[in-house]
């Protein structure tokens, strides 16, 4: 089944011992692949953002709203941080430049 990731954002994430937090937003490649969840784990590691590899998701629960990821939670939180991400500045900006 096929979801758009603006209903996937707030999917809550639990990993192998528990919950972790929940999506924040996808990276995508240029090639449309998604290769990166980011995870709002500010309930659990104090405001900090990571990125999850999409190869590491076992499971999608839409109905739950629930992604299910085959890592611990001392994996992700030892994951690199979204600030790691090689994202362009524009797309990081709060409002885009106008030209």
């Amino acid at each position: 089944m096929l979801h758009k990731t603006s209903y996937m954002r707030g999917f809550h994430v639990q990993a192998l011992d528990g919950g972790i937090g929940h999506v924040e937003d996808f990276l995508v490649d240029e090639g449309w692949a998604v290769r990166f969840l980011v995870v709002d784990t500010s309930n659990w590691l104090g405001g900090k953002s990571v990125l999850i590899p999409s190869s590491s998701v076992e499971k999608v629960n839409s109905p739950d709203k629930k992604i299910l990821i085959r890592l611990t939670r001392a994996e992700i939180e030892n994951s690199p941080s979204v600030d790691t991400a090689d994202i362009a500045l524009i797309e990081t900006l709060s409002t885009p430049f106008l030209v």
